[in-house]
């Protein structure tokens, strides 16, 4: 079975620098990763792999320009799940992608997709922006069944077995393959690369495309700002039963209680 792993080339979102006045992100500054869940994709992708036979191949559409800078991070991101046991690598980038929207991303990624492979794992949402769209557009694009929130896949022949997370319960779903399904971190636990996996891993093949825009971008992402929290900073005086009972009071004033 030849399997497609999604992985995003996200914002490291710890190293974010905030301008605490107006609320702008310094996004350009900020280094990008392999998000955290994308390494759970991945892991569950080598081990059906190696169950099951075939290759897996990480697929990322780079959208945070194509500088030298974010090529580089893109390479090294696409070299930490190439580590882990992935085959190789397929690296989209170029002018224009920065602006496409998952509509955009999505046809680009299906056309790298589709008659290749059997089974994309992806996450259940990115690191910096968490929207959870891309899987489930990619299978509409693909006309693909999809499953979302995995936390155990089972191939049974020619059909997947998923057990989803769904808060309150467990739902357990089988679809027929070729298929979609995104993870959650409860999945698996991912595997830390030893060093001579990460130097094996620089001589894995690793194709680079330049991106060509399929269609037009339906969204605009006009201006990103942190959210300015306004406090009360009501200070209540008084011993302790009187404090306590002006708490209550000010808690019931605001609709808490």
């Amino acid at each position: 079975m030849d399997i497609a792993v999604l992985v995003k080339q996200s914002l490291d979102v710890q190293e974010l620098r905030v301008d605490q006045d107006t609320g702008k992100i310094y996004i350009e500054d900020a280094p990008t990763k392999a998000g955290d869940i994308e390494l759970n994709a991945t892991e569950e992708a080598v081990r059906l792999k190696d169950k099951l036979g075939g290759k897996a191949i990480a697929i990322m559409l780079s959208t945070w320009g194509a500088s030298g800078k974010r090529q580089k991070e893109a390479r090294e991101a696409l070299t930490r799940v190439l580590a882990m046991g992935l085959d190789g690598a397929v690296l989209i980038m170029g002018e224009g992608a920065e602006k496409g929207d998952t509509h955009v991303i999505a046809k680009a990624i299906a056309e790298e997709i589709r008659g290749k492979f059997e089974l994309v794992l992806a996450a259940e949402g990115s690191e910096d922006n968490f929207s959870g769209l891309l899987p489930a557009r990619l299978a509409a694009e693909l006309g693909w069944p999809y499953v979302a929130y995995a936390t155990s896949i089972e191939v049974e022949g020619d059909h997947v077995k998923v057990t989803r997370s769904l808060e309150d319960f467990e739902e357990v779903v089988r679809v027929k393959l070729p298929a979609v399904i995104s993870v959650t971190q409860e999945i698996n636990k991912p595997r830390v690369p030893k060093l001579v996996e990460i130097v094996k891993a620089k001589k894995k093949p690793m194709d680079q495309k330049d991106f060509s825009p399929p269609d037009e971008p339906k969204l605009a992402i006009r201006e990103l700002k942190v959210p300015k929290v306004e406090r009360k900073q009501i200070v209540i005086e008084g011993d302790v039963e009187e404090a306590a009972e002006k708490l209550i009071q000010a808690l019931k004033e605001e609709g808490v209680l």
